[in-house]
């Protein structure tokens, strides 16, 4: 065991048996991007300045593609938002010079032959299906999640937003789902199990629907064209639009 390998563990096992009362982050200890996952066990509580040191240990203990990948994950530690307070410690000034040689280097190799997101050359259909198959089986965390929902709470879309929305579903048809839709959704989830407690959960729900009397079922709409008093489903199949079409043939 090296001196940074000897250091990162002293922290972590440090912060395993303390409480800290004010500002933590939580770090996992072996990192995500090498397999570490949010188990209890991978998880410790740091306070800021502990948590930037240990981003930079890792860059030392590690070496080839995992240090490109702490590397980047060092740089990221300089972000600012309303939910982490960053860094202004004397580590920052002292390794800050060699992180951005270091990400430069890493970062240019990892660019090389690579169209960069930002010069505003539109996504290929390839690289896309590329995203697709890269990001399919994966799940956020439930932490992520809930950030992504606090995050958005409260928020309005600006009327910009709006426009590209509209201009994107512009042409595309509306109303229930197509069979070629059906079939595409249908061979997405082919051998995809469900979750533990689907069954039950689904159960629940509509017991409580029936309950609420807001069920599909439940909601009765009657004929314009031939009175009839019927629910969703039946209403969609026999009647409006095609019980028109019926009375005038």
């Amino acid at each position: 065991m090296n001196k940074y390998n000897l250091w990162y563990a002293n922290i972590v096992d440090r912060a395993r048996g303390r409480t800290i009362n004010g500002y933590t982050e939580k770090h996992h200890i072996v990192p995500q991007s090498l397999g570490g996952s949010n188990d209890k066990d991978n998880l410790v509580d740091l306070t800021a300045r502990e948590h930037f040191i240990c981003h930079w240990l890792l860059t030392k203990i590690y070496t080839g593609e995992a240090k490109a990948k702490m590397i980047y994950a060092l740089n990221g530690m300089k972000r600012s938002n309303e939910f982490a307070q960053r860094y202004e410690t004397k580590i920052t000034a002292r390794v800050y010079e060699n992180l951005k040689k270091q990400f430069s280097m890493v970062h240019s190799t990892t660019m090389k032959g690579r169209t960069p997101w930002n010069k505003g050359i539109p996504i290929t259909e390839e690289q896309r299906e590329k995203n697709r198959k890269a990001a399919t089986g994966k799940k956020r965390s439930a932490e992520a999640i809930a950030k992504t929902v606090a995050k958005q709470i409260g928020q309005k879309r600006s009327q910009e937003t709006k426009d590209k929305i509209r201009a994107a579903l512009k042409g595309k048809p509306k109303g229930p789902m197509s069979e070629e839709g059906k079939r595409i959704r249908s061979e997405a989830a082919k051998g995809i199990p469900k979750p533990p407690g689907h069954n039950q959960k689904r159960l629940a729900t509509l017991a409580k629907q029936l309950q609420e009397g807001t069920h599909y079922s439940q909601q009765k709409k009657t004929c314009p064209y031939c009175g009839v008093i019927a629910s969703k489903g039946p209403y969609t199949r026999y009647h409006g639009p095609r019980c028109r079409r019926l009375n005038t043939q």
